[in-house]
Formats: C-alpha cells, structure tokens, sequence
C-alpha cells in the first residue's frame, strides 16, 4: 500500500506530506476568479459526445475532458513527472506477478470524501462511475480504459479494478486520474442527455 503512486521513479513526498512544496498553506484565502471562454454551451455532462459542454479541462494524457465539478481518485503535482498522490483515495495498492505485470489496482477511499450534498464518497461510486463511462460515455472511455476487466467493490471504501492480461504500466495512474460521479445524483438521470443541472 502506498498513499501514492510513481510510474518511473520514487516518489517525492512522504506519506505524511501536508502539502507540495510550491504550494504555500499561508496564502491568502477568499476573493474571485474568472475565467474565460470562447463559443457557447449547452451542457455540465463533458462526459458524453452529445452537446457542447460548458468549459472543461483536458486530463493527464489529453484523452479525457473532465469537469472542475468531480474530483479524481488521484491527484498530480508539478514538481515531480508521472507521479500521482491520493486525493478522494487514501490509498493504492498494486498486485503483480513475478514479472511486474500488473493484475490489480486498488484504491481505499478516505472517510471524510464528500460529494457537493455532503453524501460520502463510496467505493460504489466509483464501481459506478467506471461503469457507467464506459458503457454510456463518450468512445474514448472504453479505449483508454480498456486494459480493465472488471471493476468490484470489496467494501463500502475499497474498489478494485481487475486488470486484463497484458503489460500496461500506466494503469494505475490511469485509474486515478477517473472523476468520480455521485451515484445517488446520476442513477436516475438520463446520463446520455444535455443538461444545465
């Protein structure tokens, strides 16, 4: 187990860390931010090919475009490359076989991640999450997470992607890079139609 994961180096920071050193916990907090966008939108769901979805921000590897709404199971930094820290996960864990071929990541959730409502975050949200991207979302999903068998809850915490045959080193990193979805907010909601909610 691991509070973080590295693809082709140690990691920086320990287990312990209180935050990445160009960050400064002592500035000031509060005021306004405003960004700005070319063109128009007619959707918050970036996570399908209909509409034209309100500004979002492409993830690690370009492939995915994420909303600033949802966190992700892992966070990166900018001071260390291929390199991810927990963010709503507490943890990872990687099994693989005397080859260093992955077959499993898993990832336990801390207790204190909460949704927008305040509902926790659950490891069913995740198997949701994944589920649901792949099976509904744009066609990208289903490539970019397709070295992944199936996708279990073990308890209300941890989440375990089982991984196919094959040698894909990044999947771990991958894995933490999903935004994850409030089940209870999206199960019965048309996940394929345009939205302003």
């Amino acid at each position: 187990r691991s509070h973080g994961w590295a693809i082709s180096e140690e990691l920086k920071y320990p287990p312990d860390f209180k935050h990445f050193d160009y960050v400064n916990p002592d500035a000031p907090k509060g005021g306004t931010v405003t960004l700005g966008a070319a063109g128009t939108y007619d959707t918050l769901n970036p996570f399908i090919i209909k509409g034209t979805p309100a500004i979002a921000r492409i993830g690690s590897g370009g492939a995915i475009a994420e909303t600033l709404l949802y966190d992700t199971l892992m966070t990166s930094n900018l001071d260390e490359s291929n390199s991810e820290y927990g963010l709503l996960a507490e943890w990872i864990e990687v099994d693989s076989d005397a080859n260093g071929v992955f077959s499993a990541v898993r990832f336990h959730l801390r207790e204190e991640a909460r949704f927008h409502d305040g509902e926790p975050v659950l490891a069913d949200d995740v198997v949701w999450t994944f589920n649901t991207l792949v099976e509904q979302g744009a066609p990208q999903y289903r490539f970019y997470y397709g070295n992944v068998a199936e996708v279990v809850a073990l308890d209300d915490r941890t989440v375990e992607f089982r991984l196919t045959e094959g040698e894909n080193r990044e999947m771990p990193n991958i894995l933490g890079q999903i935004p994850v979805l409030p089940k209870h907010y999206w199960e019965n909601r048309d996940f394929n139609a345009t939205t302003l909610d």
